[in-house]
């Protein structure tokens, strides 16, 4: 039986472990999992899967995971790999989800551990998106294989280096709100006017999202052909082009400025944590 551990049960730790659960990968006896807190995530999942192993402590998790998942805020995450330092053997296989914190910064604190750094998305919830994965060179072929297998169950799984994951998590795990609050303004300037309620314009958008999503997966457009296919030189369309042309990369430029801006001070604060647990 292979264990898989959740250390931190919020909204992604349950989404984690329903997919799991709901794609065959796992069955609810073979997680265990420790929640500091009763959430109402933590609740609803234990009411689903009450054959579900609870630790008394994070400590407990690792020691009878094979795969441990840490699913806790940034700052949470190298506190718990030293306090849990006696029981992460180099057998262990931990799995963090924290943005900022890397498979080297606990590697310091813990240098045998095998450590995954894992990207998920909510799109995973209708099997949709992509999962990125890095590993550190202590991670064995065999836990690097299951955890990428694993994901496929989720959707697309890519696997990257780890220089690359902030840009990267703004592609993949930051993008469906970012999508959402663009077309959300899409649709308050449309009612603005017009007389269309808001659930009709939302509709509209809502299937015209869908649409060229599926007419990029499944007819192999990329986007420049999707444009030229659909904004006939000097029509209605090609102005809205041009616009977005002319107004759009410093839009997306300061928004990659901005959130990049933010791992890089979330990183000095770890980094900055670091030292202190090193000293």
């Amino acid at each position: 039986m292979t264990k898989i551990g959740f250390i931190g049960f919020g909204s992604m730790a349950t989404l984690i472990a329903t997919k799991l659960i709901e794609t065959k990968v796992c069955t609810p006896e073979e997680i265990i999992l420790y929640s500091s807190s009763a959430n109402n995530h933590f609740k609803q999942f234990y009411d689903k899967y009450p054959t579900t192993e609870l630790a008394a402590n994070e400590a407990e998790v690792f020691t009878k995971a094979d795969h441990s998942f840490i699913c806790k805020l940034p700052l949470a995450v190298l506190p718990l790999i030293k306090d849990c330092e006696a029981v992460l053997t180099a057998d262990r296989h931990v799995i963090s989800i924290a943005a900022g914190v890397s498979t080297s910064d606990i590697l310091e604190l813990s240098p045998s551990l095998q450590v995954s750094k894992l990207i998920p998305s909510i799109t995973t919830v209708v099997s949709v998106g992509t999962t990125l994965i890095s590993h550190a060179d202590t991670v064995s072929e065999t836990n690097s294989n299951w955890l990428e297998s694993a994901f496929e169950n989720f959707g697309h799984v890519m696997t990257i280096r780890e220089e690359n994951i902030d840009i990267a998590s703004d592609l993949t795990s930051s993008s469906p709100g970012i999508i959402a609050a663009i077309f959300e303004q899409f649709v308050e300037a449309a009612l603005r006017r017009s007389t269309l309620s808001d659930a009709e314009i939302f509709q509209m958008i809502n299937f015209a999202l869908a649409g060229t999503s599926k007419l990029l997966v499944e007819e192999d457009y990329t986007f420049s052909g999707l444009i030229d296919r659909v904004a006939t030189k000097g029509g209605i369309t090609a102005e809205g082009v041009e616009l977005s042309k002319s107004n759009l990369p410093s839009f997306f430029d300061e928004l990659l400025d901005r959130t990049q801006g933010k791992y890089a001070t979330s990183k000095k604060e770890i980094e900055a944590q670091k030292r202190d647990l090193l000293s």
